[in-house]
């Protein structure tokens, strides 16, 4: 099966590599009600639920000073997260306001109540200014700890295959690089099976929905463990952190938690993250990590902010190291997570899934394991 990471990514998402002023309103509504439906409601299986940020997006797929103020997202960057982030990161700064008293209410375990959309509409204009200084500067860098939930039997599946060999794990868009520190946490699935130390201040539950591959319950030697993001969040500056916690939706009160019990884990086991472009850097960075180890690269809802000419050059950059060792690809993009065995520039899936989008729960194939094409 060819090498084919461009495939990964919904096309409808396009507008996010639009310059703001070609961004139209009408483009702008479609998106923000894609994200509602799609990713927000609750009658979406696959999507984070939230009633807060599925309501606001209808009021800002109608409201013309709501888009425009969405319009100036940054290039490349999901505009809905982005800007509801933004929105939430600058509401802290006046807990006094009616939109901050809301997300309170709503984060405490209360669902949304009347009066939101114009509060939110309200604070919105009333703070334009401090809004579009996060839209025009920040990037969303959402790093779930939940994620590794359904990174785990990849790595797992890895080491199984590799008996004796420690993993070399390389994070494409790593954000603060939480997820390299995957086996510091603790993992119980529904079928009753757990790993890692029963000690850790993470947990991270996930509902395996048809079950588990066949997996080793050791963790295996981690010999290298680095992450590339353009911008590396530092989690020990309290300004970064806050802005992580910005981007989690207002009612997720157990992913704030996660963030804040994996930071913990951070200061103490900070990993490695290179700042910089990643087709730039991959090629050298993947000439530093030792021979004498499996090479795993992976990702989370990050090819997205690539543009097609760099998903391309990524996959050309694999395929190319793949002729001089094995190559484990596991991308997690769209609606799926697969794990990929590259070898002399044929990818051959091994593990493939669909998946909630921070990890509550997996459905992996009937067929497992799945011969290269």
């Amino acid at each position: 099966m060819a090498l084919d990471s461009a495939a990964t990514v919904d096309p409808a998402e396009e507008i996010e590599h639009l310059a703001p002023a070609l961004r139209s309103d009408r483009s702008l509504a479609e998106r923000f009600r894609r994200f509602a439906a799609e990713e927000c409601s609750e009658a979406s299986d696959e999507g984070a639920g939230s009633r807060t940020y599925e309501i606001l997006s209808e009021a800002v797929a109608v409201d013309p000073a709501l888009k425009g103020l969405a319009r100036r997202c940054r290039v490349g960057q999901p505009i809905p997260n982005l800007f509801f982030a933004a929105v939430k990161r600058t509401a802290a700064f006046f807990p006094g306001s009616g939109l901050a008293e809301h997300y309170r209410r709503i984060a405490a375990g209360d669902g949304p109540t009347a009066g939101l959309e114009q509060a939110f509409t309200e604070f919105a204009r009333a703070h334009r200014d401090q809004i579009v200084g996060y839209l025009e500067s920040r990037m969303v860098q959402t790093n779930e700890v939940g994620r590794c939930a359904y990174l785990l039997p990849g790595f797992l599946t890895i080491a199984a295959e590799n008996p004796g060999l420690p993993l070399a794990l390389l994070d494409v868009g790593a954000s603060a690089g939480l997820n390299l520190n995957w086996d510091q946490y603790r993992y119980r699935y529904s079928t009753g099976d757990e790993f890692g130390p029963a000690n850790s201040r993470v947990v991270i539950e996930c509902d395996a929905r048809n079950g588990l591959p066949e997996l080793p319950t050791a963790f295996p030697e981690v010999s290298f463990r680095v992450g590339i993001d353009l911008a590396p969040v530092n989690l020990g500056d309290d300004e970064e952190y806050r802005w992580m916690q910005a981007l989690v939706w207002p009612e997720h009160r157990e992913r704030a938690a996660a963030l804040s019990s994996a930071r913990d884990v951070w200061i103490h086991s900070r990993p490695t993250v290179l700042q910089g472009d990643t087709v730039e850097l991959l090629p050298t960075t993947l000439r530093d990590i030792p021979e004498d180890s499996a090479l795993c690269v992976f990702h989370c809802h990050t090819l997205n902010q690539f543009p097609a000419a760099a998903r391309e050059r990524f996959a050309d950059i694999l395929r190319t190291e793949s002729m001089e060792r094995v190559v484990y690809h596991i991308p997690s993009e769209g609606e799926r997570v697969s794990l990929r065995k590259i070898v002399g520039g044929t990818a051959e899936t091994l593990l493939t899934a669909r998946r909630q989008v921070h990890g509550k729960w997996i459905a992996w194939d009937t067929d497992i394991r799945v011969s290269a094409e």
